[in-house]
């Protein structure tokens, strides 16, 4: 069952970034610069079509060296938690040092990064943002509060995404955040934020992939798993 669990959740991680993070494994992508602050967290609900809201946050629970633990933890039936150590934006896969999770109750696996990287298909994306078009700043009401937030609009293929970004919030800035397909509003933030993470984690690796595996797709992950924006 922890395997299971496990190769479920690091195929979640890859769909998400398959699709510029957009998959609700891991969140809708921030449309906003990493600028991690140890102990500043943020708080989204997020409503895609079709869906029921979920809730999702953020934070930077701790540094080693240049090098910060980036936390993301997803409520839904399970609480699914994500601990990574990255050398700039959790949004760029280049940046990943280390990479922890923890399913409910089980215990906490520590994934083999190198293998994870080698299995996810060739050219992915890097996290990059396109291009935005500022629409200047506006007044947001959201339920953490009212913000001045710069309002910016980008261009993804046939999408068109809107977010509010803010200075005062952590670590991306994201107030809200709306597109064709999905809606994120802040709902809490705050400081003080410490890993939910506290035992030493098992280590887990990568069973061989069997032949015919789509390239890219861990072994006992099933098609059509994760979401997408």
């Amino acid at each position: 069952m922890k395997r299971i669990l496990a190769i479920s959740f690091v195929f979640l991680f890859f769909a998400a970034g398959a699709h510029a993070q957009s998959g609700v494994g891991q969140g809708p992508r921030f449309y906003g610069d990493f600028k991690p602050v140890v102990g500043g967290w943020s708080e989204y609900q997020m409503t895609a079509r079709g869906e029921p809201p979920t809730k999702m946050k953020v934070a930077v629970v701790g540094k080693e060296g240049p090098n910060y633990w980036y936390e993301t933890v997803m409520q839904g039936e399970m609480r699914m938690v994500s601990k990574m150590l990255v050398s700039g934006n959790p949004g760029d896969r280049s940046n990943l040092k280390r990479m922890i999770m923890k399913a409910g109750s089980e215990k906490a696996m520590e994934m083999d990064v190198a293998a994870m990287m080698a299995r996810q298909p060739a050219g992915g994306p890097k996290g990059a943002s396109p291009k935005a078009v500022d629409k200047g700043m506006e007044t947001v009401r959201v339920p953490a509060g009212t913000f001045q937030a710069r309002h910016l609009q980008y261009r993804e293929g046939s999408d068109v995404v809107d977010a509010w970004v803010s200075g005062t919030v952590t670590p991306y800035g994201i107030v809200k955040s709306k597109s064709r397909d999905m809606e994120m509003v802040l709902t809490g933030q705050g400081t003080g934020a410490t890993t939910l993470i506290t035992e030493t984690p098992r280590k887990f690796s990568m069973p061989p992939m069997p032949q015919g595996m789509p390239k890219g797709m861990p072994h006992g992950a099933m098609p059509g798993m994760g979401g997408g924006n």
